[in-house]
């Protein structure tokens, strides 16, 4: 199943101190913090829908996790009812602020072609990607749990919306079947064209991280991408997008 790395670490090599933590306001109300009692009563999974956050309220990119074994920071866990986690709070335990480190699932080399492939839309219609040369494509890999996915569809759909009838291709790749994002989409909104069950796809370009974004160009090649949620995702594409547009390609 193609979904983020599932975390999964012995509670007894990590020490916890939670007894001491203040009340955050951007976590949602029914979830609560995990006391020290409940940690080491409960098998700590981290699954695609649970979002990373610093002291502040920044949501962090996935790639962040491994702050989950560093011990200049805190983990809170939250849960729902159930008791699954849906929230972690990666708590400084100094007064430097959190360095942001590069995934290094987000490298690609300048001039690198974009792997070709197949597949079908809702609607059954197949496409290709290198019959798409001479477009700009733009890529989302996303599925329907994925919490920050849906936080920035709005955005995605603006982006849309802002290069309708411009040589640009919105195409969104998810493992999910037809059936679970056509019952997804009868109450969110996502404009995208949408390839469901798009297995191959997902593995061929090694996506890990929730939402992922790429942008190709023209002649096929990768010239941005984007992991993990980020709130000017979609000034960001813009920006790449109409660079592109006001190149010319031979």
């Amino acid at each position: 199943m193609y979904i983020l790395k599932t975390v999964l670490f012995l509670l007894a090599l990590i020490q916890f101190n939670v007894s001491t933590a203040q009340d955050y306001g951007f976590i949602p109300s029914e979830q609560h913090l995990l006391t020290d009692e409940e940690i080491k009563t409960t098998q700590i999974v981290i699954t695609p829908d649970v979002q990373l956050f610093s002291e502040h309220g920044t949501l962090l990119p996935t790639s962040q996790m491994e702050l989950i074994t560093n011990s200049d920071y805190t983990p809170l866990f939250y849960a729902n009812k159930s008791g699954k986690i849906k929230s972690v709070i990666f708590r400084k335990n100094s007064n430097s602020p959190i360095l942001i480190l590069k995934n290094p699932e987000a490298h690609f080399e300048s001039g690198e072609k974009a792997l070709d492939f197949i597949v079908s839309d809702l609607e059954g219609n197949t496409t290709k990607l290198t019959e798409l040369k001479g477009k700009v494509v733009v890529l989302n890999f996303w599925f329907t749990k994925c919490g920050p996915c849906v936080m920035e569809m709005p955005d995605l759909n603006n982006l849309v919306e802002q290069f309708k009838g411009k040589d640009v291709e919105f195409l969104s790749i998810t493992f999910d079947k037809k059936e679970l994002v056509e019952q997804f989409l009868g109450t969110h909104e996502f404009n995208y064209r949408i390839a469901p069950n798009a297995n191959d796809v997902i593995t061929m370009y090694g996506v890990q991280s929730y939402p992922t974004n790429i942008v190709i160009n023209q002649k096929g090649e990768i010239v941005l991408k984007e992991l993990g949620y980020r709130t000017n995702i979609k000034s960001v594409l813009s920006q790449s997008i109409k660079s592109l547009l006001d190149q010319s390609y031979d």
